[in-house]
């Protein structure tokens, strides 16, 4: 009998023995799990396979390959050892899961038959992408005999504790060596009959498989990362309960200003918050006109729906509020933190957390700030009750293969998803979204929000339940009218011919291109003195182009000149918009940006501007049947009123299911069906997913604009002597923010294209005249119009 209070003398860090790590793995999944109550999976069956996947996953860490490499000092040595097949321990893992699953687990449904399936692809790939199912399928002879190698490298005395260990936490069978040995003998015949299972996949047209592959995937690795650099100490939820009341409070210290305006956005918010919840209906729409104070009347929705389902299931959801914008999310945290810091909130971001490609990897908890690798850790793992984030970080957490992404995949699980602005999701994406997300709702237990002013046809009428009458509002709108001017095509110097610039209005104007923005706000500001007008594309720093638009909010700017990154979300407000010709959906958006306050009557145009060769600056950015739907509906229309808007948003978005593929997303979703996760013969695969699909090439470029930019750049530069690379990237993250507001995109075929410095383009500010206009951003020469 082994004396229980040994260890096993194995171990899978440096500093931390296996059964340790194991163990608290497991621990760790099992809390994930049981402040979840999920669809997908029983609680019986997930505690027998999450216990298995979790002591198992790093079991071949015990052979005597790994832990020579473990603790070998020479680097030379420890490289050479890395990169033999016997050191890898993933695969022998996988073979012990899948026997012990398979033992454990006797339901003989389809779910039930893959489980064991399941488990050897989640635990073989815990440190790497998931993979196309049907390369997983068959191990090689190599493989086979590298896997014997391995088993019998391992200490018999050192494997007798271990198996006492992982006994005592609830695994169920020793793994000897015989019993694995019998396993490695028979692991291809067994997933032969798996082979089976999986072509019956397309036929079945079914997500779930791939929710549960992923869902499961996304506890082992996230519990595994967070086990090894956070501890398990540090993941317990915080003590706080969202109700309605707290946005009710917030509210009433507003200054009671009476409007037209204010008063529609009172009566849509009682409209939402007195409408009685049913807690089966899981996919909802907030579908009201711009301007009327959705994202408020979202969150108090949101805390309603939270503090019902708290107090009837018992589980604590997480709200996650999903924007297509990096400006807007700026915009709604900066709301919510307000909302929580005065009902006595401390936002520290354990509470809420702003996720996405630039955030700061700062991770703070009852006002103690973790460490850079932990805090990492915490924030990428969305270890937070309200989490705010991209449409990007949102979907392709959703669609993804990648470890880094999936990691906080169980997190969309008890979830309430607002997805903000939903018109943003291309059209080719609908059918996948909707299938996904219904599955997502069902399956893993979570609500869905629509919330915009133009709502998409994702999902038909009788299958989302609104939670505003809609007509009743957009019939009462008299903001603003439309104005299509489309009878011929103009240039920029005819445009900037059609209005009186001296009537005392304000104007924006919103082109499709960064090259004919560039050139009508050189004509624009030959005409109009300098300090009314401004410009704003993205060859502006981002630094520069929040400061514009303050300067907007503030009304010290009448002329604005701007491509469509002020078209959704941004809160300006002018008296007249001028739009070139884009899809209707984005139309309407723009004239969100006009009269936003009810102040007598605003102007929307929409014009068809032509370059210097007759050719349409649409045609370089838009789909040629989205504009060719708009043109035929604006056409039939001298004006159209506001109030018409809902009618004929409705007339469109029929039209583009009628006339617009969405092949793509189909073959995504059979890819998910058949867990086609990669693809080495070019066929659609789960890797190919991209919500936004960038169709030119475009490379990072620093401008080194002012004093505050110089020290950024020489803080970057002064990386290069920390050899240690986590160092070098946890430095860089505590100022990546900073850095990224002095940092655009440019095509990479510019003629004039800056120095390579570090990974970046530089412009330093000695050489700005070269590269950078102060007013309209970087000068690109020799590249096509869109620019």
């Amino acid at each position: 009998m082994v004396n229980m209070s040994s260890f096993s003398e194995l171990y899978s860090h440096p500093d931390k023995f296996l059964e340790d790590h194991l163990i608290n793995t497991s621990k760790i999944i099992r809390s994930y799990f049981n402040e979840k109550k999920v669809a997908i999976i029983d609680k019986e069956t997930f505690l027998k396979t999450a216990t298995i996947i979790s002591l198992c996953h790093d079991f071949g860490k015990a052979t005597n390959y790994f832990q020579k490499y473990l603790f070998t000092e020479d680097e030379k040595e420890r490289n050479k050892l890395k990169t033999m097949e016997e050191t890898h321990h993933s695969l022998l893992s996988a073979v012990a899961a899948f026997y012990l699953v398979k033992n454990e687990i006797n339901a003989q449904d389809r779910k039930g038959i893959l489980f064991p399936f399941i488990a050897f692809l989640i635990v073989k790939n815990h440190h790497g992408d998931l993979k196309n199912v049907f390369n997983e399928i068959i191990l090689d002879d190599k493989e086979l005999e590298v896997l014997k190698k391995q088993l019998n490298s391992i200490d018999d005395e050192k494997l007798q504790v271990l198996n006492e260990k992982l006994k005592s936490a609830g695994l169920n069978e020793n793994l000897t060596k015989s019993a694995i040995n019998d396993y490695i003998d028979s692991i291809n015949s067994e997933l032969r009959k798996i082979k089976r299972e999986l072509r019956r996949l397309k036929e079945e047209q079914d997500v779930s498989i791939y929710l549960l592959l992923n869902f499961l995937f996304s506890l082992l690795i996230d519990a595994d990362k967070t086990e090894v650099v956070v501890g398990i100490d540090n993941i317990k939820r915080p003590e706080i309960k969202f109700e309605e009341q707290l946005v009710k409070e917030y509210k009433a210290s507003f200054p009671d200003k009476e409007s037209k305006i204010n008063l529609l956005r009172e009566e849509a918010y009682k409209e939402v918050l007195e409408k009685d919840i049913d807690i089966k209906q899981k996919i909802m729409s907030i579908n009201l006109p711009t301007g009327l104070g959705k994202t408020l009347t979202t969150i108090a929705f949101a805390m309603k729906l939270w503090d019902k389902l708290y107090k009837e299931t018992g589980v604590k959801y997480r709200i996650i509020y999903s924007l297509p914008f990096l400006s807007i999310i700026e915009q709604n945290s900066n709301v919510l933190e307000d909302l929580l810091r005065y009902n006595g909130i401390q936002p520290d971001t354990e509470i809420i957390l702003k996720h996405h490609h630039l955030s700061d990897i700062r991770y703070t908890k009852n006002n103690t700030e973790f460490e850079d690798e932990q805090a990492k850790i915490l924030i990428e793992g969305w270890n937070s009750e309200i989490i705010i984030t991209t449409f990007v970080q949102f979907f392709h957490t959703l669609v993804s293969e990648k470890n880094k992404t999936l990691r906080k995949f169980h997190r969309l699980a008890n979830s309430i998803i607002i997805l903000d602005e939903v018109q943003s999701i291309p059209f080719k994406y609908w059918l996948l979204t909707k299938e996904l997300l219904k599955a997502v709702a069902n399956e893993l237990n979570s609500y869905i929000i629509f919330v915009t002013a133009t709502q998409p046809l994702i999902f038909r009428e009788d299958e989302i339940y609104p939670l505003v009458a809609k007509t009743k509002y957009f019939t009462q709108m008299d903001r603003v009218e439309i104005i299509p001017k489309l009878s011929r095509d103009i240039t920029l110097v005819e445009l900037s011919e059609m209005f009186d610039l001296n009537d005392g209005k304000s104007y924006l104007f919103i082109l499709n291109t960064i090259k004919s923005a560039q050139q009508f706000y050189n004509i624009l500001r030959a005409k109009i003195p300098n300090d009314e007008i401004i410009y704003m594309s993205t060859h502006v720093v981002p630094m520069e182009r929040m400061a514009r638009i303050e300067k907007i909010k503030e009304g010290k700017i009448r002329f604005a000149v701007t491509t469509q990154l002020v078209e959704a979300g941004v809160d300006i407000d002018f008296d007249v918009v001028v739009r070139d010709i884009a899809p209707l959906d984005s139309i309407n958006q723009s004239a969100g940006r006009c009269n936003r306050n009810w102040r007598g009557k605003g102007e929307v145009y929409v014009v068809s501007l032509i370059d210097e060769k007759g050719q349409k600056y649409s045609k370089y950015v838009y789909d040629k049947i989205l504009l060719g739907i708009t043109r035929e509906i604006l056409s039939k229309y001298d004006t159209i009123k506001e109030q018409e808007l809902l009618k004929i948003i409705e007339k469109y978005y029929q039209e583009v299911s009628e006339r617009m593929s969405s092949n793509e997303g189909r073959e995504l979703l059979d890819a998910i069906y058949t867990l086609r996760y990669d693809s080495e013969d070019g066929n659609m695969c789960i890797s190919k997913f991209e919500l936004i699909e960038d169709d030119y090439y475009k490379v990072d470029a620093f401008i080194e604009l002012n004093d505050e930019a110089k020290e950024l750049w020489h803080k970057y530069v002064e990386l290069k002597d920390i050899k240690n690379l986590f160092e070098r990237r946890n430095i860089f993250n505590r100022f990546k923010a900073d850095f990224y507001k002095y940092v655009i995109s440019i095509p990479a075929t510019v003629e004039n294209m800056p120095p390579d410095i570090w990974g970046f383009k530089y412009v330093n500010y000695d050489s700005l005249n070269d590269y950078y206009d102060k007013e309209t951003g970087f000068i690109t020469k020799g590249v096509t119009s869109i620019w």
